[in-house]
C-alpha cells in the first residue's frame, strides 16, 4: 500500500505542475476538452493548484509513514522530511506559482524583508512560548492539559490594561511625550500581571481542580473542566470589556514614531513567471561597483543591467528613489513596544528554568512530576507543590500577556490562536514521529519480555477412575 502511494503521488504532482499548469495538457485539461469546455478556465488551474499542493502534503506523509528502522538511508530521509517539511512545502508553493504564471504567460514579483520576517517570528514565538511553558508545567506536574492556559494569557493582558486606568499610570499615559521612556513602568506592569495572574491561577486550582484531584479524576475529566473554566473567563471579560481593541501604554513615548530601533536588513525579490522583457534590458535591484570616487575614495555603485529578469535578487540598498540608487542602505524598524515582548518572555522562561534546576522547590516539583506517590512517601507536600505549579504557570503566562498588550493585539485574539496551536500540536509531524518511535520501542520491549505466569494456580488433574473388578474375581 505504501509503495502504491509512493508511485501515485509523484505522478499526480507532475501531472498538475508540468502537464497541467505549464503545458495546459494535464488530466483536468483533457477532461475539460471531453466536456466541450464546460469547465471554466479559472476553475481548471485552481483545481490543478489544489492537486499540486495536496500531492506535496501526501509525499511528506508517505515519508513519515515509512516503517521505523527500515534502513539508515530511510531513517535519514525521514528525519530530513520532518525537519525540512515547512521549507519543502514553501518551495512547492513557489514552484506552483512559477508554473502557473509561466503557463499563463504572465509575471509577478514577491519581495521579502528578512529582518522584518525575523522580528515578527520572534514576537509570535515569544507569544506562544509564554503559553506553552505554562501549559507544559501544568501537564508535567498535574498531569492534564489545561485549555484555560491561553485565557490566563488574556487575563494578563487585561491586568495591564486595568493598571493603565489607575491614577498612577493614567496621568503619565495622557501626558505629552517628552522623549524619555520610563522602562520602570513597564517592569512594574509585568510584575503586577505576574503576581495577580498567578494568584488567580491558585484560586482556580483550589476552586475547581483540587476537587477533581481528591476524587482521583482522570486527565480527560480535568481537561474538560479546564475547557469550562476557559469559557467562563472569556465570557466574564467579554461582558466587562466587550471585544473592542484596546492598547495600553505605560508611557506616552511608546507611541512616538521615534521610539523604535532601526535594524539593517536585506530584501529578497523573487521574479516568477515570464522573465523576458519587451525592451530587452532590465535594471536589477542588485548593485555593482563601477568605479571609485576620486574625491572621497568611496566606491561608485550602479544598478546591474541584464537582458532578462533573474530568478532571485538579494539587495541591501534602496533602489526606489532615483536620486539615491545603491546609496541609502535598507533598514527595518522595530518598535520598543514590540521588542519588549520577547525580552520579557525569554527572561521569564530563563528564570523559571533556573528555579526548576537550581532550587529546592524545583527539585520537589520535578520529583512530583516524575512520581507523585513516591514524592509523597518521601515527605513532599504534593498538594502544595501542585498549587505552586499553578501559580508559576499562570504567572509566567500572565507576564507574557502584559508584554503583548504593548504590541496592540486584541486581548481576545491571541488566546484563539494559542488554542489553535494547542489543538494542532498533536498533528505535528515531529510529534507523530516521536510518538511512533515511542510506541515502536514499547512494543519491542514487550515482545522481548517473557510472558508472566498466570495469577491463579492451574487446576489439579483428576485421579484416574478405578476399574470395577470382574465378578469372577470377587470372593465370597
Amino acid at each position: 500500500m505504501l509503495g502504491g502511494r509512493a508511485i501515485l503521488a509523484p505522478i499526480l504532482l507532475l501531472d498538475a505542475l508540468f502537464l497541467g499548469l505549464l503545458l495546459g495538457f494535464g488530466t483536468l485539461n483533457i477532461l475539460d476538452m471531453l466536456l466541450l469546455g464546460s469547465i471554466p478556465n479559472d476553475m481548471v488551474w485552481l483545481l490543478q493548484i489544489v492537486q499540486s499542493l495536496s500531492c506535496g502534503f501526501a509525499m511528506v506523509k508517505i515519508v513519515l509513514d515509512m516503517p521505523a528502522n527500515s534502513s539508515p538511508v530511510m531513517d535519514g530521509l525521514r528525519r530530513l522530511a520532518v525537519i525540512g517539511s515547512p521549507a519543502l512545502l514553501f518551495a512547492l508553493v513557489i514552484l506552483t506559482i512559477e508554473m502557473l504564471l509561466t503557463g499563463q504567460e504572465k509575471s509577478a514579483a514577491i519581495t521579502f524583508d528578512l529582518t522584518s520576517l525575523g522580528t515578527s517570528t520572534l514576537m509570535w514565538s515569544a507569544t506562544y512560548l509564554s503559553i506553552a511553558i505554562g501549559l507544559t508545567l501544568t501537564y508535567k506536574v498535574q498531569r492534564y492539559g489545561n485549555f484555560a492556559q491561553s485565557e490566563l494569557y488574556m487575563v494578563g493582558m487585561f491586568f495591564g490594561l486595568i493598571l493603565g486606568w489607575s491614577e498612577h499610570y493614567f496621568v503619565l499615559s495622557e501626558a505629552p511625550a517628552d522623549g524619555v521612556i520610563a522602562w520602570s513602568l513597564l517592569v512594574r506592569t509585568v510584575l503586577f500581571a505576574f503576581f495577580l495572574t498567578g494568584i488567580l491561577g491558585v484560586i482556580i486550582d483550589r476552586a475547581v481542580y483540587r476537587g477533581f484531584r481528591i476524587r482521583d479524576a482522570s486527565p480527560q475529566v480535568m481537561m474538560i473542566a479546564s475547557l469550562g473554566v476557559a469559557l467562563i473567563l472569556r465570557s466574564i471579560y467579554f461582558l466587562r470589556f466587550s471585544s473592542a481593541k484596546d492598547r495600553f501604554y505605560p508611557d506616552a513615548d511608546f507611541t512616538s514614531s521615534s521610539a523604535k530601533w532601526e535594524l539593517p536588513t536585506k530584501w529578497v525579490r523573487l521574479n516568477l513567471g515570464e522573465r523576458d522583457t519587451s525592451s530587452g534590458s532590465y535594471s536589477q535591484m542588485n548593485c555593482e561597483q563601477t568605479g571609485v570616487d576620486a574625491g572621497t575614495g568611496e566606491p561608485i555603485l550602479t544598478r546591474i543591467v541584464s537582458e532578462s529578469k533573474p530568478v532571485m535578487e538579494v539587495y541591501e540598498h534602496s533602489s526606489l528613489d532615483p536620486e539615491s540608487f545603491c546609496v541609502t542602505p535598507l533598514t527595518s524598524s522595530l518598535s520598543y513596544a514590540n521588542g519588549s515582548l520577547p525580552a520579557v518572555v525569554f527572561l521569564s522562561v530563563a528564570l523559571l528554568v533556573l528555579l526548576l534546576n537550581k532550587t529546592r522547590l524545583g527539585m520537589r516539583m520535578r520529583a512530583v512530576a516524575d512520581n507523585p506517590e513516591l514524592a509523597a512517601s518521601s515527605g513532599i507536600n504534593v498538594e502544595r507543590v501542585q498549587q505552586t505549579s499553578a501559580f508559576l504557570s499562570a504567572g509566567v503566562t500572565g507576564a507574557g500577556g502584559a508584554g503583548l498588550d504593548e504590541a496592540g493585539i486584541e486581548p481576545t485574539e491571541a488566546p484563539l490562536r494559542a488554542i489553535g496551536q494547542v489543538q494542532i500540536g498533536p498533528q505535528n509531524p515531529c510529534y507523530k514521529q516521536i510518538t511512533h518511535h515511542y510506541k515502536a520501542r514499547t512494543t519491542a520491549s514487550h515482545s522481548r519480555t517473557p510472558p508472566r505466569p498466570p495469577k491463579t494456580a492451574p487446576r489439579p488433574a483428576r485421579p484416574p477412575a478405578r476399574r470395577a473388578r470382574p465378578q469372577s474375581q470377587i470372593q465370597p
